[in-house]
């Protein structure tokens, strides 16, 4: 059963608009509304993804999480066809 934790994040005006874009950005990519929540993880997974893909993470430990946080988020992913 999938589960919720809400989490407060503070942002700058800047980063808000950041936040703004990237929804629409990711709206019409998926040619369909898309919520803020669901662009930020869309920006998470890629962003987990590039680390795997892109980068090197030197630490072991650390990459294991990158690649089990990534499997688990496409493994639940609850936010439908929303990813870049």
């Amino acid at each position: 059963m999938p589960t919720r934790t809400d989490f407060l994040l503070r942002l700058t005006p800047q980063e808000l608009a950041g936040v703004v874009a990237l929804t629409a950005g990711v709206s019409g990519v998926n040619e369909a509304e898309v919520s803020q929540e669901d662009a930020v993880v869309a920006a998470i997974e890629l962003a987990l993804t590039r680390l795997i893909d892109d980068y090197e993470v030197p630490d072991p430990v650390a990459r294991g999480q990158v690649q089990t946080a990534r499997d688990e988020l496409r493994a639940g992913w609850i936010r439908g066809n929303c990813s870049l």
